[in-house]
């Protein structure tokens, strides 16, 4: 299974909903010896069949949501693969709040079986495979290490108790792929 992801990610103030971009279709990782693409209709056919979840690092004990469930919702436009999941009251999401507004977590990934896709070179010989179709999505998840450059995460909530009004404008972290 591939995992590859971008995510720029805010909470409604209508409680505590991570919303972002799971995948972007301008974006490129470096993947073995080569690079990876997706493409802009990718996604087309396995948004409506899947059954994905959101997680954290991808590990299926630290579920945020589900689609089936209606707390994990996606849809893709001009960018991406959009998403937004309504976080669970659980100490692992809270974890993952306080970890995204000090911007320890700025960073995300996505789960997939591949499908159909397309090979070409890069400027320095290298190939560029360009998935096409995706046949299987399995999760997005929020990540340490990113395989896309340039991922970002947004995070403001409302809780008033903790957070003095000026921080509850979002706070944008710019990682790079180490």
């Amino acid at each position: 299974m591939t995992k590859r992801f971008y995510v720029e990610t805010r909470a409604t103030l209508a409680g505590n909903t991570l919303k972002g971009y799971a995948a972007v279709f301008d974006g490129t990782a470096r993947v073995g010896a080569g690079y990876e693409r997706i493409g802009p209709r990718a996604f087309d056919d396995v948004l409506e069949r899947a059954d994905p979840r959101a997680l954290i690092n991808h590990n299926p004990s630290l579920v945020l949501g589900r689609k089936s469930a209606g707390t994990l919702r996606l849809r893709t436009d001009s960018q991406g693969l959009a998403f937004e999941v309504d976080l669970p009251d659980t100490s692992y999401a809270r974890d993952l709040r306080e970890l995204v507004e000090r911007g320890d977590l700025a960073g995300a990934s996505f789960g997939f079986v591949p499908g159909d896709d397309e090979m070409s070179r890069a400027p320095d010989g290298k190939q560029i495979r360009t998935h096409t179709a995706i046949s299987e999505l399995v999760d997005v998840s929020a990540v340490t290490y990113p395989a896309y450059e340039g991922t970002s995460l947004m995070l403001r909530h409302v809780d008033f108790c903790r957070v003095a009004r000026p921080r509850l404008q979002a706070l944008r972290i710019r990682a790079r792929h180490l």
